[in-house]
């Protein structure tokens, strides 16, 4: 049967299902039988097997699950005790069907045979049901369902709760299981479909920012090539709009099905926002005005539309600076990984190029990675090819080559490379041995995290956090050769990043520095196996700062980063708000001797100095000119110690003597004693009015305000 055609008809048996619990309006509606609420503290009669159900009903959301409701009173069935590796299965005693209906709450995952319930009679199942969710997108809510068993009235029955799946959406939720002659108002499962005319670049889809996501899927002919999770607008949601490429799928026929793809909830309020879905152009999702919205940060780089996170495949090739990075183009909040794309000539503006690589359907989205130039052709593809190396989370670890200078990638045919429990592949030359060496975070216990246990207090799922290494002549093939972790799991958690830095003002005198998404950074050697700690980890979490990553192959021997910034989306006073999230200002590493040993320290990169307009104010009262303006400050006290500062309606306290504070729109990063310390903070919704600029407390020695210039395109008036 054609795959689309398949789920269509499942949603309409499963309708049609749901539409015949109706008892006629001349029936006796007798009272209702409970067969179990699930608010003891025991099962009861109920036969449990395997770890998934735990010892009795769950009390609401269970550790490491995202929230669950929809259920009555205060317990539930929720198979998630232990995580989604669990399994098992839960029986009830058996009962007398007595009445026309068995209503129900479910939800949790949708997996056929393997998280469902099912109604047996005479050994045999004759009704069963699953929750919503087999792909990421969904939620944990519990939603009414009934079984028609007007034929069984009269017989002997059991209820099974089976969880027999391990991995994504491996576990079911259930509760209030009654027998009822009511008719049961289960929701309406809505089939979207319809038939575009590829005479156009873009597919156009209006996204609303409140409304919950629905999954809808792309067909070329019979074939599904791209799924997606967009929140539709519902009546009369604002929204915004998203252009989606379609030249990447080589699309074999002039037509396009849009459709869902399995029976999600999706309410009938989106069928006109569904309606609106269309085929066109780039410009059909722009206005004049994108790049001067409110809640647009000025001179930090952000994408045109949607959501941005980790910075990817960072490198410097052909004279340009190429920063890729994790995109969601349907949405203001995570999901759809794709790999967005900025060049730059001078680390300061940036052009948008389209996307870089695609996510293989929500199933294999395109994670975390590095990017780099293989210079002596290992691969095979001549000199100087740009790569990028890539978490596929339906298959591995991953490598492409790009013909273009990088704007379109090639995937490796020996893909996936390296096939592990972990992501964020981070690809360096290690010059003494001419080979290349693979930094990888892996969650899998090894002999290394067997020999260092973790602090007191680790999550428990994160207990085997390492960095993993391995070894290639060729980018082909690849062999491990060790791993690095620490008692502090979270200071290797995500995104690893591993190079080699030279001492300030020792010649020839260098060491490793290698960290994971907090930022925290150890220091010692790396023999091309493994690293060797000497101290560390170093620093705190960067605040607002999240899975910093250098570039690669900079000519002028720089070592240069950026980090993803997290902010908070201004819905409730921007409800059309159309971009989220940001990055830091380009920063330069080194390393040098203090005090307390050696310490690495962050400064933003001269070319940063270009951005200055003027010089607003100096002196003591010279925060007054800061509100609502896109600032530089200079600030120094005559001690170090707490220093409490707001500059422009955003928190900029700090702890030192001295600080260079940049203050955008939605974030600030702060530079403390000469890049020694380093902060960011972003707006507190709270503040998105606010203004307030000022120093609490103590008087500055010296103070400077320096106006700063946008980045972005000045609209037409």
């Amino acid at each position: 049967m054609k795959p689309f055609l398949n789920v269509y008809l499942l949603i309409l048996m499963v309708v049609v299902v749901a539409g015949s619990n109706v008892a006629r309006s001349d029936d006796v509606k007798r009272a209702e039988i409970l067969i179990a609420d699930f608010e003891g503290e025991t099962y009861g009669d109920w036969k449990i097997t395997g770890e998934a159900f735990g010892p009795g009903p769950a009390r609401g959301t269970l550790p490491n699950q995202m929230n669950v409701e929809g259920y009555k009173g205060k317990g539930l069935v929720n198979s998630f005790h232990k995580g989604d590796d669990s399994t098992g299965t839960l029986t009830s005693a058996t009962f007398k069907v007595e009445r026309k209906s068995i209503s129900f709450l479910i939800g949790g995952g949708g997996w056929a045979d393997e998280t469902c319930m099912n109604l047996i009679v005479d050994g045999k199942v004759v009704r069963t049901a699953t929750g919503p969710n087999t792909i990421s997108g969904g939620d944990e809510a519990l939603a009414p369902a009934a079984w028609d068993v007007t034929e069984y009235e009269g017989r002997k029955a059991t209820i099974q709760i089976v969880d027999e799946r391990k991995g994504d959406w491996g576990h079911i939720n259930v509760d209030h299981i009654v027998q009822s002659d009511t008719k049961v108002a289960a929701p309406m499962l809505v089939v979207f479909k319809k038939t575009l005319l590829v005479d156009g670049t873009h597919l156009i889809v209006p996204v609303s920012n409140s409304a919950k996501a629905s999954l809808l899927g792309i067909y070329d002919g019979d074939k599904l090539v791209q799924s997606f999770t967009v929140a539709l607008p519902q009546g009369e949601d604002p929204f915004w709009l998203a252009a989606y490429p379609l030249d990447h799928f080589g699309l074999k026929t002039k037509k396009i099905v849009v459709a869902t793809v399995d029976a999600a909830k999706i309410p009938e309020s989106c069928q006109a926002a569904f309606d609106r879905i269309k085929i066109g152009t780039a410009a059909d999702a722009v206005q004049a005005d994108d790049y001067r919205q409110p809640y647009r940060d000025q001179f930090h780089v952000s994408s045109r539309r949607g959501w941005n996170n980790d910075p990817n495949g960072m490198v410097f090739h052909n004279g340009k600076y190429h920063l890729y990075y994790q995109h969601n183009p349907f949405g203001i909040g995570w999901g759809n990984m794709h790999w967005g794309h900025f060049e730059s000539q001078d680390l300061i503006h940036w052009d948008e190029k389209p996307i870089a690589l695609f996510q293989k359907t929500v199933r294999d989205m395109m994670f975390s990675g590095g990017g780099f130039i293989d210079a002596n052709d290992t691969a095979g593809f001549g000199k100087n090819t740009l790569f990028v190396a890539f978490t596929s989370t339906g298959r591995g670890e991953c490598l492409a080559y790009s013909r273009d200078g990088g704007t379109t990638f090639t995937e490796l045919k020996e893909n996936p490379v390296v096939k592990h429990k972990g992501r964020d592949p981070k690809i360096i030359w290690h010059k003494p041995e001419q080979k290349w060496v693979m930094a990888v975070y892996d969650e899998t216990a090894c002999p290394e995290t067997d020999a260092t246990p973790p602090q007191k207090g680790s999550p428990k799922d994160l207990i085997g956090n390492n960095v993993a290494f391995w070894e290639s002549k060729n980018l082909r093939e690849w062999k491990r050769t060790g791993a690095f972790t620490d008692p502090d799991r979270l200071a290797v958690f995500e995104c690893p990043e591993l190079f080699e830095l030279p001492i300030s003002g020792r010649a020839k005198e260098t060491r490793w520095v290698l960290f994971g998404a907090q930022n925290r950074y150890f220091l010692g050697r790396f023999d091309g196996k493994t690293f060797a700690k000497e101290s560390g980890p170093h620093g705190d979490s960067r605040g607002a700062m999240y899975a910093a990553q250098t570039f690669s192959d900079v000519p002028d021997g720089r070592r240069i980063q950026m980090g993803w910034v997290r902010t908070e989306p201004m819905g409730k006073k921007y409800p059309e708000q159309m971009v989220s999230q940001g990055f830091t200002l380009p920063q330069e590493l080194t390393l040098r001797e203090t005090a307390s040993g050696l310490r690495m320290f962050l400064e933003p990169v001269k070319e940063v100095e270009t951005l200055r307009d003027k010089l607003l104010a100096e002196g003591a009262d010279a925060l007054k000119a800061c509100p609502g303006e896109l600032s530089e400050v200079h600030i120094e006290f005559e001690t170090g110690g707490r220093h409490e500062l707001m500059i422009d309606g955003i928190d900029a306290s700090f702890t030192g003597r001295r600080a260079r504070i940049f203050t955008d729109r939605n974030f600030n990063e702060i530079y403390v004693d000469g890049g020694l310390g380093y902060t960011s903070t972003h707006r507190a919704p709270a503040n998105v009015d606010s203004t307030e600029s000022s120093v609490k407390k103590d008087t500055a020695k010296s103070l400077q305000v320096y106006r700063l210039k946008s980045i972005w395109p000045t609209p037409p008036k």
